[in-house]
Formats: structure tokens, C-alpha cells, sequence
């Protein structure tokens, strides 16, 4: 277990390099130049040089490159071109606050789904399994800005009981939580749906009922326990959908997370912003997938082995010798 971490982690080398390289293509392939965005349109072209000459600009995109990489192994992910102050710094307050709207809306999509998936299960092929299977699509397939405006009206415009941007308050939380997590009920409810079913299909569920055991407690004792493992498998992938979505989000809502700094960001050519921003989502979803691939071994014990093969497959060949 310690040597899959171990490989896991240091797949994170290869992460930052793509993710920086890509970033800093499109910042060459970008037209606009960063120097007059930050000195204004009233900058001589002499005090254009000299700002680009301060910032790096002028060398070549490859000794930029490797110039940054060389910053990131110190801890250094550059400094703003609107601020001057180090990227990590503002980026780190920000973190906290896109993390809290992050595992909301997980929590809230994979509380409906599962509800929706049990519902459709017990009920299926019946006017509630046709239901609940339009809702969840009607939410999958609505962009999420959209969602975020319709509860804005009906919400703060309409009722007056959420605020309709900020984060004065701990209300300021709820209408971005449920916008990105009703994203994801239509995945939470078909997986739960479908392993609902074969599980209500087994031998030992027929057991219990033939036992006298309630529906109930069949359902959520026997049924539901074993049901979990693929949701709780399919959460990690989306943390990082709930992630993505936030950056439009928070946008919408005026929320100070990472990702309206990062939108923010590219609006402003501020481009160490962008790529520090993008690198420290990169290096978090990694290493929330890596949590979420551990917590499956607690989940079902029977992985252990297949993670214990996959990173000792030499083994056997030591033992031959």
C-alpha cells in the first residue's frame, strides 16, 4: 500500500510539467501583451520594454518555461503581474472557501442521487422510475449557470431567503452548493439504480425476505450497505467535475474562491495567476483521488489485493529465483 502512494505521488511531476506546458503554449499563442495590459494603453513603448524586460517577457518561451519549473521545486509559483504579491498567497485564502462550496455540493448531489437511485430501484419500470430518471436528466442536462440564475430568482429575487451573491454569511453557501451538486444527481442516481437492482437480485437478499425481514430494513441493512461501493467509487471524479463547475460559478455568484480568481485571472492576462491557479487544482484533485483510492480499500478490503499486485507484479519472479 505504501509503494501505490508512493507511485501515485510522484505521478505528480508529470502533471505539473503537462499542465504548465500547455498553459504556457496558449500564453505564447495568446495575442495581447501583459505589459501594456498592466501599464495601460498610455505607456511609452520604451516603459512597455522595460516592464516586459522586469517580468521575463522578452526571453524566449522555452527559457520561461523551465524558468517557472525551477520556481514551482522552490515553492515559488510566481507573483501576480495586477499585485506584485506571490501567487501562492493569494491563492491560499481562496482555497478554504472553494473547498467548503467543493464538499457541499458533493454532499448535497450524492444525497439526492442516492435518494432518487433507491426510490427508482424499489420502483422501477413504474411512472415514479420514469420520473425520477427525467429529473435527474433535466438536471444533467442544464447548464449550470443557467440552474444558478433560475434559483437566484426564485430564491433571493422572489422569496428574499438567500442571498443572491457574497459569502457574508453561511447562507451565501447554499445556492452555489446546490447549483453545481444538482449537476451530478443524474450520475449519482443511475449508478445507485444499477447496483440497487443487482444487489436486490442476490441470493442472500432472497434469504432475508424468505426470512420475514421488512423491505426496509432489507433495503437499507442489507441492500443498501453493499450498494455504496460503486457511489463512493465515482465520488472522486466528481469532486473534480464540482471543481470545474465551480469556476463559472463562483463567477456568477461573486463568490472569492479560486475559481473566479483564476477567471478573473485570464481577463487580465495576469498569466502566473492563470498557471498557478491551474497547477494547484491539478496537485489538489490528485491528491483527492489518491485519498478517495485509499478510502476504497477501507470500503471493500477485497481491492487491497488487486492494489498490492498491481504494484508488486516482480514479486513473483524473485521468488522463482
Amino acid at each position: 500500500m505504501v509503494k501505490y502512494i508512493i507511485k501515485r505521488l510522484l505521478l505528480l511531476i508529470p502533471i505539473i510539467l503537462g499542465v504548465s506546458a500547455i498553459i504556457f503554449t496558449l500564453k505564447t499563442l495568446t495575442p495581447g501583451d501583459p505589459a501594456r495590459q498592466i501599464l495601460g494603453n498610455d505607456a511609452t513603448e520604451e516603459q512597455i520594454q522595460a516592464k516586459r524586460d522586469e517580468l521575463g517577457l522578452n526571453d524566449p518561451a522555452i527559457v520561461q518555461y523551465f524558468r517557472y519549473i525551477g520556481g514551482i521545486v522552490h515553492g515559488d509559483f510566481g507573483k501576480s503581474y495586477r499585485t506584485g504579491e506571490p501567487v501562492i498567497s493569494e491563492i491560499l485564502p481562496r482555497l478554504g472557501t472553494s473547498a467548503i462550496i467543493t464538499l457541499g455540493a458533493v454532499a448535497i448531489g450524492a444525497f439526492v442521487g442516492v435518494l432518487l437511485g433507491i426510490l427508482s430501484a424499489l420502483k422501477k419500470y413504474t411512472w415514479v422510475d420514469s420520473l425520477v430518471l427525467v429529473i435527474s436528466m433535466f438536471f444533467q442536462s442544464v447548464p449550470e449557470f443557467v440552474v444558478a440564475l433560475v434559483l437566484i430568482m426564485i430564491f433571493a429575487v422572489n422569496l428574499h431567503v438567500l442571498p443572491a451573491t457574497g459569502i457574508d454569511s453561511i447562507k451565501g453557501y447554499i445556492l452555489p452548493m446546490a447549483t453545481i451538486g444538482l449537476a451530478s444527481v443524474a450520475n449519482y442516481t443511475r449508478i445507485t439504480r444499477s447496483s440497487m437492482l443487482e444487489v436486490l437480485s442476490e441470493d442472500y437478499i432472497r434469504t432475508a425476505r424468505a426470512k420475514g425481514q421488512t423491505e426496509g430494513n432489507i433495503t437499507f441493512h442489507h441492500a443498501l450497505r453493499n450498494a455504496m461501493i460503486p457511489v463512493a467509487q465515482s465520488i472522486g471524479t466528481n469532486i473534480g467535475n464540482s471543481i470545474g463547475g465551480g469556476m463559472v460559478i463562483e463567477t456568477v455568484f461573486g463568490i472569492p474562491g479560486v475559481g473566479k480568481y483564476i477567471v478573473d485571472s485570464i481577463t487580465q492576462r495576469n498569466y502566473p495567476s492563470v498557471l498557478g491557479g491551474a497547477l494547484i487544482i491539478a496537485i489538489v484533485l490528485t491528491v483527492i483521488n489518491l485519498i478517495v483510492d485509499v478510502s476504497f480499500v477501507m470500503i471493500d478490503p477485497r481491492l487491497k489485493t488487486t492494489i498490492i499486485s498491481g504494484s508488486s507484479k516482480k514479486a513473483p519472479k524473485k521468488a522463482a529465483a
